[in-house]
């Protein structure tokens, strides 16, 4: 499942890789927070750079490297450089001040040591593995020649000990022109639901609460993307973090109908969800998600979305490792005007 993901995320990253032409380039600095396995964590410092593509008013593409020189919380030697593909996603746009959400995969070169007998560090052995994260961001144009971008991640290398938080921000300067985009105008809400349990030993310790971007395309369907703080609870052959919260990342492609009312679709995609609480399952797991869902008022303010969806969501530990539930959720937002 693991491989999956990665398959799906690197999918999403190279979505936008077509028919590039602004550019922006700049340096990058971060704080990453790392579990040391003891209920403690610990802030470390990263510096790098970032080269992407706006592929128009939807997202941009870039590469991206930073050296995260010590990553260590004892006298051992771990340290990292991550050579990554990053894609931003702009539900309603890159203008003005414009949130996003960010997805990124690549190569970690990790070098890690570990404390072996009378406390003596094992020999460095370097080596090389695959590293992804997720996460969200606003972006501040200024003018039109720079940008400055702030954002939160989860960070996960899954074969060494680097499960994260990471905050990052970049000023970057900018040229070039957009080009024009199959995508047209966009809306964002915040969003309630229920969880109801299905199968698996997890459930819900009270109603999800979040944000739902939506951006139609000059096709039938649009694209969707809901963000949703859930508290958790393991209901059995739990002994401790027996209540962990999430933080779930769910976009998806909706092909519509488009009745007088407003408008009637089918949500299908991959799921994400960041475990931001210290402890052994700190991290990333991942998982799927479809359902139905309606907009009514489509061009008027209020817009109302009523959906239903069954999510899939596949942890690492052996106590809940599969969970299926039904979201049961309702948003509201500033209107689409019919097309």
């Amino acid at each position: 499942m693991r491989t999956l993901t990665l398959l799906l995320i690197a999918l999403a990253v190279a979505g936008n890789a077509v028919a590039q032409r602004r550019a922006r380039i700049g340096p990058t600095v971060s704080t990453i927070s790392i579990d040391d396995g003891s209920g403690s964590s610990h802030s470390f410092t990263s510096f790098g750079g970032t080269f992407a593509f706006l592929s128009g008013d939807d997202g941009e593409i870039g590469a991206a490297v930073s050296r995260y020189s010590d990553l260590s919380n004892n006298s051992c030697v771990r340290n990292m450089t991550f050579f990554g593909v990053e894609s931003n996603y702009y539900p309603v746009g890159p203008k003005g001040i414009a949130p996003f959400a960010s997805t990124a995969i690549g190569l970690a070169r990790v070098t890690d040591q570990d404390i072996g007998f009378l406390g003596i560090c094992t020999a460095a052995q370097p080596s090389s593995e695959i590293g992804f994260g997720f996460g969200l961001g606003v972006r501040l144009n200024l003018g039109t020649q720079a940008a400055a971008l702030v954002e939160g991640r989860f960070f996960q290398v899954p074969n060494s000990e680097i499960h994260a938080l990471e905050g990052r921000a970049s000023v970057s300067l900018a040229f070039g022109s957009p080009r024009q985009t199959q995508l047209l105008a966009g809306t964002l809400g915040p969003a309630v639901g229920f969880l109801v349990p299905l199968s698996g030993p997890l459930e819900a310790r009270s109603p999800t609460l979040g944000v739902r971007f939506r951006r139609d395309t000059k096709k039938t369907g649009s694209l969707g993307l809901q963000i949703d703080y859930v508290p958790l609870r393991v209901t059995a052959g739990c002994t401790s973090g027996c209540q962990p919260y999430a933080i779930l990342f769910a976009p998806a492609y909706e092909p519509s109908l488009h009745p007088a009312w407003g408008r009637l679709y089918f949500d299908l995609g991959f799921l994400l969800a960041g475990f931001p609480r210290l402890g052994d399952d700190r991290g990333v797991a991942q998982g799927a998600h479809g359902g139905l869902g309606a907009d009514i008022g489509h061009g008027h303010f209020p817009m109302w979305n009523l959906n239903a969806r069954v999510l899939w969501l596949q942890r690492s530990t052996s106590t809940d490792r599969n969970a299926f539930l039904l979201q049961i959720g309702a948003s509201v937002s500033p209107g689409i005007e019919s097309r």
